[in-house]
């Protein structure tokens, strides 16, 4: 591609050598550079893509895309200083894949939690309506081919961008698609086309990045106030609606189970093996759906799905048939079968107000004891730790407070800030709760203290398959973790 017209997309401070060249490829990963290559250096969180442009000379890369001052141009290499190499990223990547997005139908979901479980219903509907669907959540991402891991929950631009066009090119119809406070704010998703947008809930996280709540929030909002999508769908319950709605240009759906919405939910029944709910869309006539998952916070996750179908005008009964079709969603309130009749869910609740709809849900269902088994991540934000050490005591019956992924952070030091919550509100060791490093034993020590229909709940990772560290990363799996103990001795 002629780099003339490539970079005519970008908002140019300064050119450094010929614009009259052919550009051969694009990458931001210094690793992935040939010879005629584009290189867009970008300055992460642990590293600076211009220490690596270097490299990038070494392996016949042709153009250079900066932010910083150009000091030491090489002779026949063309360098471009722009003001953010991220927002040339995501446009160089739209036009180089051929705006990919304008040919798919884009679902982008945003919220602190619920954004995986209502892409999973999202894409269950659609698929029974016949369309072809393609997904991108924390999970994994499935183009259309089958699921592969995923790495983040919202791709870098380049890495989005290709895997539209894959998509696009393979006949799919919809994406729906998580989209992160940290993708809108680090300009991963500029660009791309949103026939729908979702606004799920909102509370705290991830306030080691964006430092503040108000920040956090506003992250959000740019999803419908700065991509405008086609159409807009809005959980009224939550209590940061007026403000995502003020910011709403687009037509707009909102959904609820205790306000006036369009999309209105009344929920029927709640049992160990899901939830049972009416829905009324305007003033149709009211639908029954037995949802075969756990909790009255996927009853809002399923209200959101309905409200992007039925815009998309499928049918009642299709609507109903897909809701009803997800079985299982890995690592969300995800039940680990046994012999000793114990209820043991494994999910990714790792938020405060996620933990307290979760332990919420089980302690509706709950035969006998309810126990809990979580941690805090390192390098994250700290303000949660002792908020959910508090949902913890005020819900459970037993918790034992153990390491999510400490990363570069000390485990008993986030250990010890999630025992400040417990013991502002009066909660005692050993009364209330135990610690134990080592998640496995504290799993261990759950499955071994408790009774015939107890419930156990094991929150934080979820679906995640390795557990982080400083020096390295372990395999590990809560629910693997389960399955092995509970198989190895009948006592534990």
């Amino acid at each position: 591609m002629n780099l003339k017209k490539l970079i005519s997309v970008l908002d140019v401070e300064k050119v450094v050598g010929p614009l009259d060249r052919n550009v051969k490829g694009l990458t931001y990963d210094s690793r992935e550079v040939k010879r005629g290559f584009l290189f867009v250096a970008i300055a992460g969180f642990r590293e600076d893509g211009h220490r690596f442009i270097p490299e990038a000379i070494g392996k016949g890369v042709g153009v250079v895309v900066v932010e910083k001052e150009i000091s030491s141009p090489h002779q026949g290499l063309t360098f471009i200083r722009v003001r953010s190499s991220r927002e040339a990223l995501a446009r160089l990547s739209n036009y180089w894949y051929g705006f990919p997005s304008r040919e798919l139908k884009l679902i982008g979901i945003t919220g602190t939690n619920g954004k995986t479980t209502t892409t999973y219903l999202i894409e269950s509907i659609l698929k029974k309506a016949g369309y072809g669907v393609g997904r991108i959540s924390t999970i994994n991402y499935d183009l259309g081919s089958g699921p592969v891991p995923s790495r983040i929950t919202t791709p870098e631009s380049q890495d989005l961008h290709r895997m539209l066009r894959k998509m696009a090119d393979g006949g799919i119809d919809y994406v729906a698609m998580e989209v992160s406070s940290h993708s809108l704010a680090l300009h991963r998703v500029d660009g791309v086309q949103f026939e729908f947008a979702v606004f799920t809930n909102f509370s705290t996280d991830h306030l080691d990045f964006h430092k503040t709540i108000e920040h956090y929030l506003e992250a959000k909002v740019s999803l419908f106030r700065d991509r405008v999508p086609g159409r807009a769908a809005v959980n009224v319950d939550d209590p940061t609606a007026p403000h995502i709605m003020r910011r709403i240009s687009c037509p707009l759906i909102t959904y609820a189970v205790k306000k006036k919405a369009r999309v209105k939910g009344k929920i029927l029944r709640r049992g160990p093996r899901g939830s049972s709910f009416l829905v009324q869309i305007d003033k149709d006539k009211p639908l029954r759906v037995d949802l075969p998952l756990l909790g009255s916070h996927n009853v809002y996750n399923a209200l959101a799905a309905i409200s992007v179908a039925s815009a998309e005008e499928v049918p009642p009964p299709i609507i109903k048939e897909g809701l009803e079709a997800v079985k299982r969603i890995p690592g969300r309130l995800e039940c680990v079968q046994n012999k000793r009749d114990l209820d043991v869910f494994v999910d990714y609740a790792h938020t405060p107000d996620a933990l307290e709809k979760v332990l919420r849900s089980l302690r509706q269902v709950a035969r006998g004891k309810l126990w809990v088994v979580f941690g805090c991540g390192g390098d994250r934000d700290t303000g949660k730790r002792p908020l959910m050490g508090k949902v913890s005591l005020k819900l459970a019956d037993y918790s034992v407070i153990t390491s999510d992924n400490p990363r570069s952070e000390d485990p008993e030091k986030i250990i010890a800030a999630i025992e400040e919550g417990i013991k502002e509100e009066g909660g005692q060791k050993d009364e209330d709760y135990t610690t134990a490093t080592d998640r496995r034993e504290a799993i261990r020590i759950a499955l071994g203290r408790m009774r015939r229909g107890d419930t156990l709940l094991i929150a934080g990772k979820g679906h995640e398959s390795m557990q982080i560290f400083k020096d390295r990363a372990v395999e590990f799996s809560d629910s693997k973790v389960v399955r092995d103990l509970l198989s190895r001795d009948s006592s534990v």
